[in-house]
């Protein structure tokens, strides 16, 4: 009866210290990763990005979604990849104009994934 008792605390605590674990890595990832598009706006805005700085992010960005693809669906990341390589596109020919729109929906991308994922009563009715 104890071992029951004891089982089941041990279990309790694993499952809410992985999902604490979970959502703090989410969200500090996505953070992360907005600050550095966000610094790829910047530089976009200002007409200083070049290929390389986009080249970067998509970099940055790869290797965080191999870890994040354990947490979150495939297809939000997917949408983050779609427009994260069409932003390197723009960049690679100079224009800047159509890389900031896509830039901002990178950023929009980077603010409501971990919203979807977190734990509130939104997300569970």
């Amino acid at each position: 009866m104890i071992r029951t008792i004891a089982s089941i605390f041990i279990t309790l605590a694993l499952i809410f210290g992985l999902s604490f674990f979970e959502i703090n890595y989410v969200q500090e990832t996505f953070r992360d990763f907005r600050a550095t598009v966000e610094t790829l706006r910047h530089k976009a805005e200002a007409g200083t990005a070049t290929y390389q700085d986009g080249i970067t992010v998509q970099r940055y960005w790869r290797k965080k979604r191999d870890v994040l693809h354990v947490w979150v669906p495939h297809n939000s990341l997917q949408e983050v990849d779609y427009q994260l390589d069409e932003t390197v596109g723009f960049l690679y020919t100079g224009d800047y104009a159509a890389a900031l729109p896509k830039i901002e929906v990178v950023i929009g991308l980077a603010e409501n994934i971990p919203q979807l994922y977190t734990f509130h009563l939104g997300n569970i009715f």
